[in-house]
């Protein structure tokens, strides 16, 4: 009997503890006192400033400065020199005279002779004598990137700073090249190599180059020439 009552006993107390431990609460925290704004607050050495740090912009995120671009004119080309063949004379002494007129004024001339020539040795394809070498150089440039490679700067005589464009046995063969370099715009011309004039007809031209402003009508007033064309 007294065992009896004393399970009932702990069989309540257990319930009573587990009672307690089910509706107990831990007491709510105090709330914090507020801090007297007259009192300075602490803060560490060295602590960025949040304003500061927030208004600042950094180095390399700042806006790249508008560089506006420089407009460079164009450079103007330069003028092509100027080619010109006065005569025809019926004499050699006649052109030499015209010859001298027309180089006192700068240019760059040369005696060719035209008309019918018997026996030949050949016949050469040529561009008259420029004003200067390098005219001469850049013209032989011009001739290689238009396809015509097989070419030769006169250095001395009578055709210097001329350019040689090739020997042919043939006059028709001649004739031919120069079709090609003048369908290319080049005022290419055909001389023949020795031999002696057929008859009476031949007659002299000279080829006059210089640079622009040449007025080719005014020099044949002044030389008194029969006649100018082009090269």
């Amino acid at each position: 009997m007294v065992a009896r009552m004393l399970l009932v006993w702990l069989l309540v107390l257990n319930l009573g503890v587990a009672a307690w431990w089910a509706l107990h609460r831990a007491p709510s925290p105090a709330p914090a006192a507020a801090l007297d704004a007259s009192v300075p607050t602490l803060q560490l050495v060295g602590a960025p400033d949040a304003r500061v740090a927030a208004t600042t912009t950094p180095l390399n995120e700042a806006s790249p400065v508008a560089v506006a671009p420089v407009e460079t004119a164009p450079a103007s080309p330069s003028a092509p020199p100027v080619c010109a063949s006065f005569g025809p004379y019926a004499d050699a002494a006649a052109a030499e005279q015209a010859r001298g007129l027309l180089q006192a004024s700068g240019a760059s001339v040369s005696v060719r002779r035209a008309g019918a020539v018997r026996n030949a040795r050949g016949y050469n394809v040529i561009l008259p004598p420029f004003a200067s070498r390098d005219a001469a150089m850049a013209m032989a440039e011009r001739l290689r990137a238009a396809g015509f490679s097989d070419l030769i700067v006169m250095n001395q005589g009578e055709g210097a700073n001329g350019i040689a464009l090739g020997r042919f046995g043939s006059e028709e063969n001649a004739r031919r090249h120069q079709a090609d370099l003048q369908a290319k715009g080049f005022g290419a011309q055909v001389v023949p190599v020795g031999g002696e004039a057929a008859n009476d007809a031949a007659s002299f031209w000279l080829d006059a180059r210089a640079t622009a402003p040449f007025d080719a009508d005014a020099e044949r007033l002044r030389i008194r020439a029969p006649g100018v064309r082009g090269c």
